[in-house]
């Protein structure tokens, strides 16, 4: 975490001509990749930095320090007798570096990006033969990996006075899952799901840039 946070500061101190720094913020929805979940997303947000550096006319760099806040409903175990229902909460640490194509006012943007599982929470029921029988309440650490490293893709457009939009989506290339923790043997109330759970969002922004110098 803190060479995340070593290298967002060094980005966004670096000062190339032209460069411009901005905020972002906006909501987002998460959805957790897997065969063996049912998953209703919950609106999140983030807010973020970023600074943009221009490479050419139309090509930027644009890396970007970003706390995201997420959220889904999980259910798991409805054709059995045993069944769970919970609500996961996330805080990433997220740390996107996108090249950006000015198309006009238009651009598209990719690249990589690396998170930080902050902290979470997950809460609910375990139900068994319609009686709740237990309850999950449990950090997200204890059955989430803290690292997460995946791909974004985006879209946005620039509005007058230094305002934006844009949406961005994300998909990470890894299981959430920490594997030390499965079968669960150290959790009171196990979290509901086994093989691989990737992390994916949408994200909705609203853009501020302050002029370039």
């Amino acid at each position: 975490m803190k060479y995340l946070l070593f290298l967002g500061s060094s980005l966004l101190l670096a000062s190339p001509a032209h460069a411009q720094l901005g905020w972002r913020v906006g909501g987002n929805l998460l959805r957790i990749g897997s065969d063996s979940l049912t998953t209703s997303s919950r609106v999140g947000y983030q807010v973020g930095v970023f600074y943009q550096v221009p490479l050419t006319e139309r090509l930027s760099l644009v890396p970007e320090v970003q706390l995201s806040r997420e959220r889904v409903h999980v259910r798991s175990g409805e054709s059995s007798s045993v069944q769970l229902a919970y609500q996961l909460g996330f805080y990433y640490l997220n740390l996107p570096v996108l090249a950006r194509l000015a198309l006009g006012p238009v651009y598209l943007e990719a690249g990589p990006q690396l998170s930080w599982l902050v902290g979470g929470r997950g809460e609910g029921d375990v139900t068994y033969r319609g009686t709740v029988t237990g309850r999950i309440d449990q950090a997200a650490t204890e059955r989430y990996r803290r690292f997460d490293a995946g791909a974004c893709l985006g879209i946005g457009v620039k509005l007058p006075a230094n305002f934006g939009l844009s949406v961005r989506a994300y998909q990470g290339l890894g299981s959430m899952l920490r594997q030390d923790t499965y079968p669960y043997p150290d959790a009171a109330i196990p979290y509901a799901g086994s093989g691989s759970q990737h992390r994916q969002t949408l994200q909705a922004s609203l853009t501020y840039q302050l002029a370039a110098h």
